[in-house]
């Protein structure tokens, strides 16, 4: 009896002790960025396809239960601090927009530096991640430098001019007061530059502090600024890209491999995921504000030429900036201009980079 006992007794721990290899661990991850779910394309695709996909891929394919934790609109870091957040493992992992970081990642914004660059989110993706397979340093950078590894990239909707003016030729922006933000402010000729943010754009143009604003056609109704500039040009400055998705790396270092394959391989999708909600999001803004009776409108070919040859010398100039901070700044402008062309894309103006 007690031969059995002690059996009996040994095949409770062994069995016990398989359970506990067996049974799943529970993973607990922050995900987060500086601005609100579903305003821009990158927050709509963080919350509504990588975060519930994460979760998702890891319960169906591993052994691992997950929590996720979202941490949006500022609630851990502003649109300025993600970086910084993730370095520090405020976030494991941050949605962060690096045209708020001009040091930090000043080359990663190099297709702010090429206006008029393709409008196609999807092209511009595809060139993009092109330019970043050829040049590493540009998401090595930030295991190197910022204690997270880059996961993946993805885009910003084409860039158009909102006023509350009419206009139709390049000369007509004489005279006038128009605003951005960071690098884009170097786009502005003709008219006067004013920096801003689409924060304070509604009563600045109202007030007359200036009469109109770079944006997206998705911002012009988010932000209401059709009710006091009811004019949208399509001018086709480009669909950017400048957001990116890192996680910090200790919490990388502490994800068991199955689940670090999936993040990976999500980093990957995610870009082009994000791309068709871009080119989606720039379609349905453009009818959005049609349907509210904006004058929606499109740069003619001649202002387009026009505005683009009095920027002739920015990316060079851009270009040689980079270059001097120890970037491959004319290296990577060549190889994405000549990327994007491959896509199809015209220039309005054939940029020389020396």
């Amino acid at each position: 009896m007690k031969l059995i006992a002690k059996a009996t007794l040994l095949g409770c721990l062994l069995a016990a002790a398989t359970f506990g290899q067996a049974r799943a661990d529970t993973i607990n991850l922050r995900l987060g960025s500086g601005h609100p779910i579903g305003l821009l394309a990158y927050t709509e695709t963080a919350s509504k396809w990588f975060a519930p996909e994460l979760k998702k891929r890891v319960e169906a394919r591993t052994d691992h239960e997950i929590n996720i934790q979202e941490l949006h609109a500022g609630k851990v870091a502003k649109v300025t601090e993600v970086l910084e957040a993730t370095r520090d493992g405020l976030l494991d992992i941050g949605f962060v927009s690096l045209i708020f970081e001009p040091s930090n990642g000043f080359i990663q914004n190099f297709t702010l530096f090429l206006p008029f660059n393709s409008p196609d989110a999807v092209k511009v993706t595809e060139a993009v991640l092109a330019t970043y397979k050829k040049f590493p340093e540009l998401y090595e950078v930030f295991e190197k430098k910022h204690n997270q590894k880059w996961l993946g990239g993805a885009c910003l909707a084409n860039y158009g001019l909102g006023s509350n003016f009419a206009w139709q030729q390049f000369k007509d922006l004489e005279g006038h007061k128009i605003a951005g933000a960071g690098i884009n402010l170097d786009w502005i000729k003709g008219a006067a530059p004013v920096a801003s943010n689409l924060n304070e754009a509604y009563q600045s143009i109202q007030s007359g502090v200036y009469e109109g604003y770079l944006s997206a056609s998705p911002w012009w109704h988010a932000f209401k600024l059709n009710e006091v500039a009811p004019y949208y040009t399509k001018t086709d400055f480009g669909a950017q890209f400048f957001n990116a998705v890192t996680i910090n790396v200790d919490a990388w270092n502490r994800l068991p491999a199955d689940v670090q394959a999936i993040l990976t391989e999500l980093g990957e999708e995610w870009s082009g995921v994000t791309a068709e909600v871009c080119a989606r999001n720039d379609a349905e803004g453009l009818e959005k504000l049609r349907s509210l009776k904006v004058d929606v409108r499109e740069i003619s070919a001649d202002a387009k030429k026009d505005w683009a040859e009095a920027l002739s010398d920015f990316p060079n100039k851009m270009a040689k900036d980079a270059d001097e901070r120890g970037l491959p700044g004319s290296e990577v402008l060549k190889f994405y201009m000549t990327k994007i062309e491959e896509l199809g894309h015209e220039w309005p103006h054939r940029y020389k980079i020396d």
